[in-house]
């Protein structure tokens, strides 16, 4: 009899922690539903385009469970979870946390302190402690575990899923937003925020480089820089550099047009002297009858050396 009455109580205490993790899951669900369909409602999917962390992933799509899903609904889910986790943690720090004893003695007044007291001396082994547990157990044995469940938490919670999912369906369905403001003045917003946005308030001015065609006298040389005019400097390891060309030397290069080929054929000067080539090849292969004339020729040059 003993086993009996500790079987049911560990049975009942089991149901108990069942039910009580069951109220928390609807709980959770039904908020987070409902902060989605509020976060849809106030546009703030179309936040992310503005985030310098989400930008880039900002209207792309993920393939789950064959279901392509784009990353705004996505991130918004997230968001929403982690809200409605935080607020369900909240709101259930202060349940009741009896345990199944006591609710069972509550409900069952006839087992009124009978319960607990077989259950703390199951173990003794006299008549009066047999006779209270023959007595327990024919009671809790008509005794369902179902009684320990709070049906009107569970029915409150499966409605608020259903009403809120079929809501939530039909605002994103049909694109119902709020009226109070556009995605572009949200945007304007998060650009505001220092750290957050993405706007010109979290670029420093060294980050940006503006490239104007027309330019001005001063910061247009790096595209309309005539290279034979005006002096340009650079700075090269803390000296300047003067990069002016010298005045013809674009001759051949102008824009738009390649420079006409010469027709003046060069031959290759020797690399020897002539004094030298004309002692080493004075008697050689000479035309007949020149030799006289050639070899005076030669010799007028190499005086003239």
């Amino acid at each position: 009899m003993d086993t009996d009455v500790r079987s049911f109580v560990k049975k009942q205490e089991a149901a108990l922690k069942k039910y009580r993790r069951l109220y928390k899951i609807l709980d959770f669900f039904g908020t987070a539903i409902i902060l989605y369909l509020l976060l849809f409602y106030f546009r703030m999917d179309q936040v992310f385009p503005y985030l310098s962390s989400f930008e880039v992933r900002a209207g792309t799509f993920y393939d789950i469970l064959g279901i392509s899903i784009a990353f705004e609904t996505l991130a918004l889910s997230f968001v929403a979870a982690f809200f409605s986790l935080i607020i369900t943690v909240i709101r259930h720090l202060r349940d009741d946390k009896t345990k199944a004893i006591p609710l069972i003695e509550k409900k069952n007044p006839e087992l009124h302190e009978k319960l607990r007291t077989a259950y703390d001396n199951a173990n003794e082994g006299n008549l009066i402690v047999a006779d209270l547990l023959s007595s327990v157990s024919s009671k809790i044995a008509v005794i369902a575990s179902s009684a320990l469940l709070i049906k009107g938490k569970l029915v409150i919670g499966v409605v608020l899923i259903l009403v809120s999912s079929t809501t939530t369906v039909y605002v994103v369905d049909h694109d119902v937003r709020t009226n109070l403001f556009d995605q572009s003045e949200l945007g304007d917003v998060v650009d505001s925020i220092p750290g957050i946005g993405n706007g010109d308030d979290t670029s420093s001015g060294d980050d940006i480089f503006v490239f104007d065609d027309e330019g001005s006298d001063e910061d247009s040389n790096s595209l309309t820089e005539n290279l034979t005019g005006d002096t340009a400097i650079i700075i090269e390891d803390g000296k300047e550099v003067d990069l002016t060309l010298p005045a013809g030397s674009g001759v051949g290069f102008s824009e738009g047009n390649e420079s006409e080929e010469s027709d003046t054929d060069f031959d290759q000067s020797s690399p020897y002297e002539r004094s030298i080539i004309s002692s080493q090849t004075y008697d050689e292969e000479l035309p007949d009858g020149y030799e006289t004339i050639i070899r005076e020729y030669f010799e007028a040059l190499a005086e003239a050396d």
